[in-house]
């Protein structure tokens, strides 16, 4: 079995390597980022023989697609506008394909390539991270249980006990997130997809240790593609949201709001024009990351509300994560990082029987990823609130 991760360098990508080696039938995983050094960093630290480093610039089309060949899958934990450019790569290819999810143009962009994907008789599953990923497969266990479905809410909320001397720790990609607090949330409102402002927030309560959390409504790709995958069943409403560490979203929410989320807009500064975005994420990328034991906590929580023997229900599906100590990667990120190690093995194995482009509720089975998120100790569970307003 032989794996290329794209992305290598990112903080996402670390626990889907380490969970890939795991695994003594992947022969060879080939690490490739265009930030080749901190790619030779990782592979020195983590230390074993099947990785490769490989430089990689993925605006380069002809450049990816022959770095690719060869390989059995390629998972793409790199940044979500750059998804559709790995997913013709890996068509051109002729390798299957998993990634972490791009935004809703992106994904509708990558969903167009499903025929193309199917005469190769391969497949490309979008969002397979923590979310899009592991909520759309709770949120498929949920549907599973009802018979007619109106609503379908994600929720994700983390907590952060983990004492940093570095001034700004990112649970994930900053410029992942600084999307997520400036472009509009999509969400699907009484069967119409709708944008509604960046920010919007209300308290939702938890078990502890998460407890109280505003979460914020997001800009992500599941709305949508639940929405479509599930309109056939009544589906006419669906959101997204989530809440980061408080102490992390007042810092990132206080620098958007000054102005450093702007992407195209360059501003002069001593005579020198200068994107406020980028100029924040090199600063950030210079600061060093502290090496502590992580001690962060995260939820998923979606719940799918409809009808069960003509009677109104929610059915609640939940999963807590701690950090990971032997890795030492905090909850979030290993959410996010083990489900595409999980689903590109299955691809490697031809466990993933239809072809062509599909988001996971449309091609992975509930019991199937459930039982190998449980070996790794994420467990899904549910339960039945009856007559739900």
């Amino acid at each position: 079995m032989k794996i290329i991760v794209i992305g290598g360098a990112g903080i996402q990508a670390l626990g889907t390597v380490y969970d890939l080696l795991e695994n003594d039938e992947v022969k060879e995983v080939v690490v490739a980022d265009l930030l080749i050094e901190k790619v030779e960093e990782r592979i020195q630290q983590i230390g074993d023989p099947r990785l490769i480093a490989q430089k990689i610039d993925v605006l380069n089309e002809n450049e990816t697609v022959n770095i690719i060949k060869g390989n059995d899958v390629v998972i793409n934990c790199g940044p979500a506008f750059l998804c559709p450019n790995v997913t013709k790569a890996a068509l051109e290819a002729g390798v299957n394909y998993v990634d972490l999810g791009a935004w809703p143009k992106e994904t509708e962009e990558q969903l167009e390539l499903s025929e193309a994907f199917a005469a190769k008789g391969i497949t490309a599953v979008l969002g397979m991270g923590s979310a899009p990923g592991i909520s759309n497969m709770m949120a498929l266990a949920g549907v599973e249980q009802l018979d007619t479905v109106s609503d379908i809410d994600i929720i994700i909320a983390m907590r952060d006990f983990t004492q940093y001397s570095s001034p700004l720790v990112t649970p994930y990609m900053l410029d992942t997130i600084i999307d997520e607090y400036t472009l509009n949330p999509v969400i699907v409102k009484d069967g119409k997809i709708t944008e509604i402002e960046p920010l919007t927030t209300r308290p939702v309560e938890f078990k502890e240790p998460i407890g109280l959390a505003h979460p914020v409504y997001t800009i992500h790709p599941e709305p949508v593609t639940l929405y479509e995958s599930f309109k056939h069943l009544g589906c006419k409403n669906t959101t997204f949201s989530i809440a980061l560490p408080k102490e992390f979203h007042d810092k990132v929410e206080f620098l958007v709001k000054l102005g450093f989320g702007a992407k195209e807009e360059a501003i002069n500064v001593g005579g020198v024009m200068v994107s406020p975005r980028q100029t924040l994420l090199s600063v950030v990328n210079k600061l060093e990351q502290p090496k502590v034991d992580k001690k962060q906590y995260s939820v998923t929580r979606v719940d799918v509300t409809g009808t069960k023997d003509n009677q109104s229900e929610k059915v609640v599906v939940e999963v807590y994560v701690g950090s990971e100590r032997k890795w030492n990667i905090p909850a979030g990120a290993l959410k996010t990082s083990v489900p595409p190690s999980i689903v590109g093995q299955m691809l490697a194995k031809d466990q993933v029987k239809r072809k062509g482009v599909f988001p996971p509720e449309k091609c992975i089975e509930t019991d199937a990823f459930f039982k190998e998120l449980a070996v790794r100790g994420m467990e899904v569970s549910s339960y039945k609130i009856e007559h739900a307003l």
